[in-house]
């Protein structure tokens, strides 16, 4: 048996992109049943959720939003100038995939800077970034991570890249491992910490048609965790938030908050002997 200790941070995303999920998630928070979460600067609610946030005295890591996605369109960059992340209106892309093949890296940066600086300025202290739709990543067949990783060193912050991509994720980026391998090893040499696996629902809503379904996706993945500090990512949203997305993504989110209150999901926390962290 091994010595190394399984930990996983659970983190809310999105704060930021609607008030009521800014409350839902703050709620969760104070009540323990999120040990973290990500503050999209370039949502609608992001000074609603700063608010939120300092009332409470709560920190929050950095979203980096490069695209919008389809619920949200409209969100504009907060560098000047940085016109490989827009389109002719202005605004960032709503498909992350557009996102990430015409992004210049030296865009990329300035954005992540003018981000990290709004969240900074605002009084709150973000220890990480992690990546909106997966931009950063490659998940869309062009890997932005190297850049990611710099800026993270150069900022002293850790970022939301697993160490091992895992059967889903492997899948999803399964043409650039190589690129995913040399993210690692460049994260290691310039001391940048990363988590060891991501967990997440990670079907889409039209395919998450129960919510049985989902807490089985999600507790099969936390029985195979693997020693070390590795990462729940959930989007939970309440009624109000959810009547306002698209029906398949509303249901999900819905669904994703109720496995926070599961006591099945805080069974098999105990039960697999993970202690929940704020941070990898």
């Amino acid at each position: 048996m091994s010595l190394v200790k399984r930990r996983l941070v659970i983190t809310a995303d999105d704060l930021g992109a609607d008030a009521d999920i800014n409350a839902a998630i703050v709620d969760l928070m104070r009540d323990g049943l999120v040990s973290a979460t990500t503050l999209i600067p370039v949502a609608p609610a992001a000074e609603d959720a700063v608010s939120r946030l300092r009332a409470a005295g709560l920190d929050a890591r950095l979203h980096v939003a490069l695209s919008t996605g389809h619920e949200w369109a409209g969100w504009r960059p907060l560098a000047p100038g940085v016109d490989s992340l827009t389109g002719p209106d202005g605004a960032l892309p709503v498909q992350g995939g557009v996102a990430e093949h015409r992004a210049a890296p030296a865009d990329v940066t300035r954005e992540m800077a003018a981000q990290l600086e709004w969240m900074r300025s605002a009084g709150l202290r973000p220890p990480a970034i992690d990546s909106h739709s997966g931009t950063l990543y490659g998940l869309h067949g062009r890997s932005l991570a190297d850049t990611a990783v710099d800026f993270c060193a150069t900022h002293g912050l850790t970022f939301r890249l697993p160490r091992r991509l895992g059967p889903v994720l492997g899948m999803a980026a399964r043409g650039l491992r190589g690129a995913h391998r040399g993210a690692v090893a460049r994260a290691d040499e310039r001391g940048v910490r990363l988590p060891e696996v991501l967990v997440s629902a990670w079907l889409p809503g039209r395919l998450t048609l129960s919510y049985p379904q989902l807490r089985a996706e999600v507790l099969s993945q936390l029985r195979r965790l693997p020693p070390g500090t590795s990462e729940l990512i959930v989007h939970p949203a309440p009624r109000s938030a959810a009547a306002r997305l698209p029906a398949a993504d509303g249901r999900k989110r819905l669904w994703e908050l109720r496995l926070l209150r599961d006591p099945a999901f805080h069974r098999t926390l105990r039960r697999e002997g993970i202690t929940v962290v704020p941070a990898w």
